[in-house]
């Protein structure tokens, strides 16, 4: 099974935008691409923060509030108001991306200046291009910045110095 839900930028972007949230944790991609990997005690920080508490107590197993459209898991109202603040620096983008025994999706959304942008999306690599990545030949903008290299988000966590 392969799972990724995080947020997207310029790496530039959201360098010093994680003031409020040190559960944040940012990593730097190929070409200039920031992640921020968005599960556990993020999410519940953003729950807190943006909606003034959660009945969360355990967030690596527990759910969250319901999803903001139903197109997604995780895009709760604390990821889109994040996603609206980080998105005053530069265009943000929300992605989700699960596949189990090749059946599964992506699923996208964008902001820019405070805003959602157009409708949600579905493949990550329309959103790659948009935040300038440009594929090598061969693989896709996915490939090129390397978010297959983990089989779960909570792995980036685990190896984010790598």
């Amino acid at each position: 099974m392969f799972t990724l839900e995080a947020i997207l930028a310029r790496y530039a972007t959201l360098e010093g935008a994680l003031g409020d949230f040190p559960s944040a944790t940012l990593i730097q991609l190929p070409q200039g691409i920031g992640m921020i990997p968005v599960v556990g005690v993020l999410l519940r920080d953003l729950e807190i923060h943006y909606q003034g508490g959660t009945k969360v107590t355990e967030p690596d197993i527990q759910q969250f509030s319901p999803s903001i459209h139903p197109d997604f898991e995780r895009l709760i109202v604390g990821v889109d108001k994040f996603a609206r603040h980080l998105s005053q620096r530069g265009l943000v983008a929300y992605v989700e991306a699960t596949f189990m025994s090749g059946y599964g999706g992506h699923a996208t959304m964008i902001w820019d200046n405070g805003e959602r942008v157009g409708d949600p999306g579905n493949n990550i690599n329309d959103v790659l291009r948009l935040l300038g990545v440009v594929a090598l030949s061969g693989p896709d903008e996915f490939d090129t910045v390397d978010l297959g290299r983990h089989r779960s988000t909570k792995g980036w966590l685990s190896n984010s110095a790598s």
